[in-house]
């Protein structure tokens, strides 16, 4: 068995490319992935990605002009292919 570390970034997508270089011939391998998040030393964790006091500052803010779901407009006819 062959440990190997390394670091990698995660995109804003979701995504993480790994490309690891082994000592190992031409092979199938069983490969094990542990994904810790790095914290920067100092800096408080942001839940999820929001910034401290968020949602304090954002609940209700639309109370008084509420989001509106009008309906879609007429689309224009168009003759079938057959």
């Amino acid at each position: 068995m062959v440990s190997i570390s390394l670091k990698g970034h995660v995109r804003a997508d979701g995504m993480l490319e790994i490309r690891v270089p082994t000592p190992l011939p031409e092979t199938d391998v069983e490969v094990l992935v542990v994904l810790e998040p790095v914290q920067v030393e100092g800096a408080a964790p942001a839940k999820a990605g929001w910034p401290e006091g968020y949602f304090d500052r954002t609940f209700g803010s639309l109370r008084d002009n509420p989001i509106t779901h009008e309906p879609p407009p007429d689309f224009e006819t168009r003759t079938e292919w057959r």
